[in-house]
Formats: C-alpha cells, structure tokens, sequence
C-alpha cells in the first residue's frame, strides 16, 4: 500500500513540476525551469498478425521543474506516511 502511495505522490509531482515548467518558460527569470528534453518512441511500434494487433510506445517529456517537483513530492509522501503512521 505504501508503495502505490509513494508511486502516486512521485508521478503528480512530475506532472504538476512539467506543468509549473511549462508556465515558467514564458516568464524570463523562471525560463530555466522550463530546461528538459524528451524521450521515448513517438511513433509507436505496431505489430499486426492478421488475428491480432498490438501497439507499443513510450514517450515521456521532462524538464527541471518536473524533476525539482518529483525530488519534493517524494519527500512529502515520506514525511505524510510518518503523519499518518502508514
């Protein structure tokens, strides 16, 4: 349980830190935030047997606000998990 909690804190700190990036790129002192790359198949692989179809892709975009939010969402899930005595 514990560990579906802390997974859930880390993946909306890393959409709410892309998001936060985001708006800061168009803001001059906070552009350095906005700083990341992408990676990942933006084209996904499809493999089509006449019975079946299936399609792999991964693509995942990140940038230093994202990864400052991740860093601080995991420690909040810890110091909540202490709170709550999970």
């Amino acid at each position: 349980m514990k560990k579906i909690f802390t997974m859930v804190f880390i993946i909306l700190g890393v959409i709410i830190g892309c998001a936060i990036g985001t708006v800061c790129s168009d803001i001059e002192p906070l552009k350095w935030l906005a700083i990341g790359g992408e990676v990942g198949f933006k084209n996904p692989l499809l493999i089509d047997l006449s019975f079946l179809q299936l399609t792999f892709g991964i693509w995942c975009k990140i940038n230093i606000a994202g990864i400052l939010c991740l860093v601080l969402f995991a420690f909040i899930s810890n110091k909540a998990f202490k709170w709550l005595k999970i």
